[in-house]
């Protein structure tokens, strides 16, 4: 396509710099780096942390630039962030995140995010690194030093599947500083919440450590959704040993294991297309569901920084998961009987593993006088997945809608093994910043994704093979056009699998990826009391599968969903107690060309918004602090109307709840008071079932926190 060529072209060219001129900066590509420098005698310094837009993320590209100098919209949500407002959660981090709504379905969290829902849409990073499918989420944050969130086509890290954007986690690095941190919480539902770290090292600086731990639960509700039986029990443990071997080589090894065991919840069905609050306690599923993951990362990384010029990184990883889901997750509520139908009663067992390697370098050099840093590298890893079920989910019952006898888990099919799927993906990337006078910089990047699939039915011995070629990037410029405000424009594009790569079925093995490419203008701009962003974006998938409009038996792929919008964020010291943080987005996203199948006929859905897609989401807080240990805040968080279907006849209404947080500092550590949905107000945040059912959200929360650090 055009814009695929122009992407390389330009990367291409702007990677050509030659000469040994050094330039003015030092590659902060990785902040491993900094640890593997000389060392002076630390000294305790209390100093303000440098402004969001103004630090490095990893999640925008692999050249180390800040979020100012990268042409495209990424947000840093930091431990500081979330202990202000005593947030513990990922969905409660996302909730202040420019035009993100989330929401759960089986078992997950899925994140509407620019136009598209798809869970696949939105990948999870784990510092960097991706499981190539759908990938299980921690519950909770305290294990994270900060979490990443480029919005709009991020493939130049995460590779293919990253259309509305990508989420990457960051560990607390094994950085050697002596430090221990201590939380505590406890609230309504029996929800309680630990976590402890610790960092420091041994023997002298030989060794640099950095330990978290994690657990949060509750006995009542709270795993997947608020309904009865939703208890859950989630345990965190990640570490990290620094060893560093020389002034310029840091070697680090690392791991991170979660367990979740939680019973499920999957909506509520709508009663004549509408939420009866009556009902906003009821869970139908069984009494013996279950919905239980065990995660594994490991990893082994060596750092060289020979000078402030130049570094190279080489890093291999496993990862091993197993999932375990046990439940009937469809109920359609049936008006002439008054009753509720369930279906699809799946058990389904994935045993997965991951693993592989990555290498890559950046340079700082000054080609004809011009300051230019170039990244690149190459990523390489093998990926085994089997899914063991009951398919094909025969089993039905009915139950009342009111007080249902839910009864335990039935099959009239064997739960046996289904599938073997293996993927091999090799890949390359490359990534350019160029200073030009004026204060502009163009910013460049491309990669390049060679996936092979090998699937076997185990059923009945069947197998076949399919190959991808992808090819993403961003060609973007930035000019500074006042002190601390930066324009810029780029346009980017990304691919992604028909389906879920690891789940792929012969069926759909002959169709291509889909394709997406968006053009995005924005400006970001610090200054001394706050700062303020502005993203204007118009995206595009096109190869989205699509009904033949002829036989409505056959399935194309020449089908295209599209959004258009604008995003702004405000972060203001109004006075010297007072603070307004505020996000909106406003978007238009419809299907430009889509066939769907309604019985044996073709039905087009030109024109129509696609499922779980809010076109207004905003959300505010202010801040008083009316003395330097207190601090009381209030928040807003809106989501506009979406539909439940393609055909755009059932809609989830709009919704805003309220929040409010307060926080006093003591010697004896942080004590803390937070409320969620102060109104207690009945929402729904997703369908599911075809829009025959929604998954409402968290009714009012309260709860008491304390922090301690050292």
């Amino acid at each position: 396509m055009p814009i695929r060529h122009a992407l390389l072209l330009a990367s291409v060219l702007a990677g050509l710099s030659t000469g040994s001129d050094t330039a003015h900066a030092a590659p902060t590509v990785d902040a491993r780096n900094e640890a593997a420098e000389p060392r002076l005698p630390e000294v305790e310094v209390e100093a303000a942390a440098p402004p969001a837009l103004e630090r490095s993320s990893s999640a925008g590209g692999r050249l180390g630039l800040a979020i100012r100098e990268t042409p495209a919209s990424v947000d840093i949500i930091d431990q500081d962030a979330l202990r202000a407002r005593g947030e513990t959660t990922f969905v409660e981090a996302f909730d202040n995140v420019p035009g993100l709504s989330t929401g759960a379905c089986f078992g997950v969290f899925c994140i509407s995010a620019r136009g598209f829902s798809s869970s696949l849409a939105f990948p999870i990073l784990f510092d960097g690194l991706r499981y190539p499918g759908l990938a299980t989420t921690p519950r909770v944050t305290l294990n994270y030093e900060r979490l990443e969130v480029p919005r709009g086509p991020a493939s130049l890290l995460a590779g293919s599947g990253a259309v509305g954007g990508a989420l990457n986690v960051v560990p607390y690095r094994a950085d050697g500083r002596e430090s221990t941190q201590l939380y505590a919480a406890w609230g309504r539902f029996g929800t309680g919440t630990l976590g402890v770290g610790r960092g420091g090292s041994l023997a002298g600086d030989a060794v640099r450590y950095r330990v978290d731990l994690a657990w949060q639960g509750s006995d009542e509700r709270g795993s997947f959704g608020y309904a009865d039986r939703t208890s859950f029990g989630f345990r965190h443990a990640t570490g990290e040993l620094a060893f560093p071997l020389s002034d310029a080589l840091l070697l680090t090894v690392g791991g991170e294991v979660y367990a979740d065991d939680a019973e499920g919840y999957f909506g509520t069905p709508l009663v004549l297309g509408r939420i009866d609050d009556r009902l906003r306690r009821a869970n139908y599923n069984v009494i013996d569901d279950r919905i239980d993951k065990r995660v594994r990362w490991a990893r082994a990384r060596l750092d060289w920084t020979p000078s402030a010029t130049l570094r190279a990184s080489l890093q291999a990883w496993r990862n091993s998961e197993d999932r375990d889901w046990r439940n009937t997750e469809a109920y359609t509520f049936r008006p002439v009987t008054g009753d509720v139908a369930r279906t699809d009663w799946l058990q389904i067992h994935h045993d997965q593993g991951q693993r592989g390697a990555i290498a890559d370098a950046a340079w700082d050099s000054t080609p004809f006088g011009l300051p230019h840093r170039l990244a690149g590298g190459i990523e390489a890893w093998h990926n085994d997945h089997t899914r063991t079920t009951n398919s094909p989910f025969r089993f039905t019952d009915v139950v009342a809608l009111r007080d249902p006898a839910l009864g335990v888990f039935r099959s009239l099919d064997a739960f046996l093994p289904f599938v073997d799927t293996g993927v091999d993906q090799r890949s390359a990337f490359v990534e350019s910043r160029l200073t030009l006078a004026g204060g502009v910089n163009l910013v460049t990047g491309f990669r390049y994704d060679d996936t092979d699939v090998d699937a076997r039915a185990l059923r009945n011995n069947t197998g076949f093979s399919k190959s991808y070629d992808s090819r993403s990037g961003r060609v973007g410029l930035l000019w500074d056009v006042v002190e601390g405000g930066t324009l810029y424009g780029s346009v980017s594009a990304a691919t992604e699998p028909p389906t879920q790569i690891v789940t792929l079925t012969q069926a759909n093995a002959p169709f291509d990826l889909t394709e997406s490419e968006q053009v995005e203008i924005g400006f970001k701009q610090s200054l001394s009391r706050g700062e303020w962003t502005l993203a204007l974006y118009d995206i595009a998938r096109t190869n989205i599968l699509t009904r033949d409009p002829v036989n409505p038996n056959l399935t194309q792929q020449i089908g295209e969903q599209s959004a258009r919008g604008i995003e702004v964020s405000l972060g203001w010291s109004l006075a010297a107690a007072w603070r307004v943080d505020l996000a909106a987005s406003v978007l238009d996203a419809r299907f430009d060309d889509f066939n769907d199948r309604v019985g044996n006929t073709v039905v087009s859905r030109e024109g129509l918004l696609p499922p779980d897609v809010p076109e207004r989401v905003a959300s505010g807080w202010l801040t008083w602090a009316p003395a330097e240990a207190w601090r009381i805040g209030l928040g807003a968080r809106h989501v506009g109307e979406r539909t439940a279907n393609n055909a755009n006849t059932l809609f989830l209404p709009s919704y805003t709840v309220w929040d409010a947080h307060g926080s006093l500092d003591t010697d004896w550590g942080t004590f803390g008071l937070r409320v969620r949905n102060l109104g207690d107000k009945v929402y729904a945040n997703r369908s599911y079932n075809g829009g025959n059912q929604a998954v409402l959200g968290e009714p009012r929360f309260f709860e008491v926190n304390w922090r301690y650090r050292f």
